[in-house]
């Protein structure tokens, strides 16, 4: 294959990944900014101020309704912890914020098929448990609370609690104005993430992450298991690449030959990518941010091992596609090309409306 048409293949590879999760991300960030203007989240701290599972289980539910942004969810968490939420808690709020929002459910259906949302899901929850375990075990709590207790006087107070009406128009541009929001916040992590993934799928040779994931064919052994759940968090923290833009990376990795728990690793994994490491010192301090990233990849091996067993023993785990470039059909008069055109219009109905916020709107959910 020639210079000019590996070029040629890229190009189309990232346009065809983009197109086929395009109807997905704005039906997901739709919903995500309705949930956001319509559901309150300023008592969220007073129903998680402990680590019990039902404090848990409500820190993972408002999570999964706040946010799809690493970085938004980071902020958030910060956030219901300096107002009373349980440290515990308040990090299960994170993870359930940034791997069970809806609309990464769709990316995954859309790109990498129905067993990966299910074990993705599935998984959020185990990870979410395993998390409360080792932070039980070993979580520096006196470090959070002497924090917790020199930075509360700085917590933001002023989110306004007041929740508009279903069927109200300023409630709408606020939904639309959290849509837009999204967008501007995570549009490079899923550009970023679409041109890796594809520049990954033509550029690297199968041989090459075939060494990396010690993958033999179609038969997974347990020790690739065990192997590419401790290296997929690792691929993520050096990629760069947040929330749902590493699903298309994650699905270059799937058919390059990463298994089935290794995959769903790698996705827990941008959790622990650079920038949010850096993230996390900014918020907790060096020592803080280095443990809790510890906690965090110990608990996405252990989840994306325990997944890929549970799944492989129930005959569940897909299989890769090892699909070559040159056979790769993205764009047809499918069910994908109608979704896009719908939600084309959707996504430029709600953008048009979010310039009819008002200016509090924009600045109430990231910080």
């Amino acid at each position: 294959m020639d210079w000019l048409s590996m070029i040629g293949d890229t190009i189309y590879t990232i346009a065809g990944m983009g197109w086929k999760m395009l109807w997905a991300l704005v039906l997901g960030f739709a919903i995500s900014g309705a949930v956001q203007a319509f559901v309150p989240k300023h008592r969220m701290a007073r129903v998680m101020g402990g680590d019990s599972p039902a404090s848990l289980a409500r820190a993972g539910f408002f999570g999964a309704i706040s946010s799809s942004c690493s970085y938004a969810a980071a902020a958030m968490s910060r956030s219901v912890f300096l107002r009373g939420a349980h440290i515990t808690a308040a990090i299960a709020f994170m993870i359930a914020a940034t791997n069970l929002v809806i609309e990464l459910g769709f990316v995954l259906w859309s790109l990498m098929g129905w067993q990966f949302v299910v074990a993705e899901f599935a998984g959020g929850i185990v990870l979410i448990t395993i998390m409360a375990l080792l932070m039980k075990s070993f979580g520096p709590f006196r470090g959070f609370e002497r924090l917790r207790e020199a930075e509360s006087d700085q917590a933001d107070q002023g989110e306004d609690d007041t929740v508009p009406s279903l069927f109200s128009l300023e409630g709408w541009r606020m939904a639309a104005s959290r849509f837009a929001m999204d967008w501007s916040m995570i549009w490079k992590d899923i550009v970023i993430g679409i041109v890796v993934a594809g520049t990954v799928v033509v550029w690297v040779p199968q041989s090459f992450w075939q060494a990396v994931f010690l993958s033999s064919g179609d038969h997974v052994s347990w020790l690739q298991m065990i192997e590419n759940a401790l290296v997929g968090p690792l691929v993520a923290v050096f990629s760069f690449v947040c929330s749902v833009g590493n699903v298309p990376m994650a699905a270059a990795l799937f058919n390059g030959g990463i298994s089935f728990g290794g995959a769903l690793a790698f996705i827990y994994g941008d959790l622990i990518v650079i920038p949010m490491l850096l993230v996390y010192r900014q918020y907790y301090g060096t020592r803080l941010a280095l443990q809790l990233g510890a906690i965090l990849y110990v608990a996405m091996v252990l989840t994306g091992f325990l997944i890929d067993v549970i799944f492989t023993l129930g005959g569940w785990a897909p299989q890769a596609t090892a699909t070559t470039v040159g056979s790769m059909t993205f764009f047809e008069l499918d069910y994908t090309f109608w979704l896009n055109l719908l939600f084309i219009g959707v996504g430029l109905g709600l953008w048009r409306l979010s310039k009819q916020a008002k200016a509090p709107a924009h600045c109430c959910h990231h910080h």
